[in-house]
């Protein structure tokens, strides 16, 4: 499916958080991004970081504190309640744990069929019809309707959460992490449908995720996010190949080898200490305590968001001087191209194997083109 350059969901300075006083916990503060018709956005970090939190105030399961929601333009804050159930029909969603977000008391068959009555999608001959579609379209076979979750193994629970997700025709869907709680070779069945459903119906997906090299394959665009904050964005080829936030580093630097080497890693990939409290909101940069790059300015004064390349954002005070001076050694033939403008990096002209050199280049191995 064609991606389009206008935006489906924008997302601007969006804030969220939990309790009061002195131990509110910050879960979203200040993320921004936008999502084009047609394209995967994929929401990556560590557990605790705010990505089924942002998911979840999209959807309108939490209200934020601040920030707005666009959806085609409109803001979703203020709609009457023609427009919110509108919304809630466009924009779906696909859980976690396919048994929990399943009612226990109602057959796969009906628990399909609820949202097409509540959103009135025709007769109810009509609607058991789609009902029967959609099992064939998620790979279930009719039988599957007069029975219950708890007949189903996990991966035909998430197929009946997808199909229940499809069932009201959105347009949008927000996958919450939906192959984490299933085995690996059920895994790559889930993707390759939620693949195969985007370019039949054209669908948008925001695709939540631990597992970096399944956001990969799946995503068009790349967010990564650090307790609460998101600090950096880019195409998935991009992030991957030239990633420049210390964390994002960290984080590939996390993907198993498959083909597994005796090369050290480098010591600056690796994170120290634990993850801090979101409870409260730091006077510097989130990520200083863990950053082996992090300066007293770093622990006392926010990062703002600057793009250093098309569709490239960082959220880093010191972004320009490590690849300049620590990333890429003034090499030219190294992790970044030579090109840098004093603003930031001609990014469009580094090499997809500088990744590969990179790693070479801090193992002590010589490089070759």
């Amino acid at each position: 499916m064609s991606i389009h350059e206008e935006a489906l969901l924008e997302v601007r300075n969006l804030t969220k958080s939990f309790g009061s006083g002195p131990e509110t916990l910050w879960a979203l503060d200040g993320v921004s991004f936008t999502i084009r018709r047609g394209e995967t956005f994929g929401l990556v970090g560590e557990s605790g970081c705010g990505k089924t939190t942002c998911g979840r105030t999209i959807v309108r399961l939490y209200e934020p504190d601040s920030g707005e929601i666009l959806y085609r333009g409109k803001p979703i804050s203020g709609q009457n309640r023609k427009e919110q159930k509108a919304y809630a029909g466009a924009v779906q969603m696909i859980f976690q744990d396919p048994y929990a977000s399943l009612n226990p008391r109602m057959t796969i068959g009906d628990i399909i069929k609820e949202g097409m009555r509540i959103h009135r999608k025709g007769t109810e001959q009509h609607i058991n019809d789609r009902m029967l579609e959609l099992l064939g379209l998620v790979g279930l076979n009719r039988e599957h309707a007069s029975r219950f979750p708890y007949e189903f193994s996990g991966g035909q629970r998430q197929r009946a959460g997808i199909a229940r997700a499809l069932a009201v025709d959105p347009e949008f869907i927000v996958c919450d992490e939906p192959i984490s709680a299933l085995d690996v070779s059920i895994q790559a069945q889930i993707v390759n449908l939620l693949r195969q459903l985007q370019k039949e119906l054209e669908l948008t997906y925001l695709f939540i995720a631990h597992d970096l090299s399944m956001v990969r394959y799946i995503s068009d665009r790349v967010g990564v996010m650090y307790l609460g904050h998101l600090v950096e964005t880019a195409s998935a080829e991009e992030l991957y190949n030239v990633p420049v936030h210390p964390y994002t580093r960290a984080l590939l630097s996390a993907i198993p080898d498959p083909v597994p080497s005796d090369r050290p890693i480098c010591e600056n990939s690796i994170l120290q200490g634990d993850v801090p409290s979101p409870i409260g909101r730091s006077r510097g940069c989130r990520f200083a305590e863990r950053c082996p790059y992090a300066s007293d300015r770093c622990r006392n004064e926010q990062p703002a968001v600057e793009e250093i390349g098309p569709g490239h954002t960082v959220a880093c005070l010191r972004w320009r001087e490590l690849v300049t001076n620590d990333y890429g050694k003034n090499d030219p033939a190294c992790f970044f191209c030579d090109v840098r403008a004093e603003a930031g990096l001609n990014l469009n002209r580094v090499r997809n194997e500088n990744s590969v050199l990179y790693r070479r280049q801090n193992a002590g191995e010589p490089k070759t083109e």
